[in-house]
């Protein structure tokens, strides 16, 4: 068999070119001033028990908002476990107003969400913990 030397080397110099490319549009992106971004958890189906008696379910889609940058990546790493954590909080619990067993109380779940990810994340990784708008579904009837 009889090597085209000319052809790998023409192969070898198109190949360094669109390395060498890439790595300069990489390094054009100044991440510094970049601020933090949201990360937004999967959503989870939380019961809503009230009297001992599943009323509704609770779709609840939490979002993290980190400390710094950095931080953005230690959530996303830990994503799991952070949805491990809340799932068990959620449903070990209950969620439900006092006074309106049909909504949820996020203002009395919040503290213990964010118990739950200083659990998993170093102390102050998350500078905030948000709700999206909850949808309740009634449970349905057989």
């Amino acid at each position: 068999m009889r090597r085209h030397p000319i052809r790998a080397g023409l192969i070898g110099l198109v190949f360094a070119g669109l390395c060498a490319s890439q790595a300069r549009g990489a390094a054009a992106v100044d991440t510094t001033t970049l601020g933090p971004v949201d990360v937004t958890m999967p959503t989870i189906l939380a019961p809503m028990v009230a009297d001992s008696r599943m009323e509704n379910y609770a779709y609840i889609t939490i979002v993290l908002k980190p400390a710094t940058p950095a931080g953005v990546l230690t959530i996303r790493e830990k994503v799991p476990f952070l949805q491990d954590a809340f799932l068990r909080e959620l449903n070990g619990a209950p969620i439900v107003k006092a006074d309106d067993p049909k909504s949820v109380d996020e203002e009395a779940l919040k503290p213990r969400l964010l118990a739950r990810v200083n659990q998993v994340l170093p102390a102050g990784t998350v500078a905030e913990l948000k709700f999206e708008p909850i949808v309740v579904a009634p449970v349905q009837q057989r």
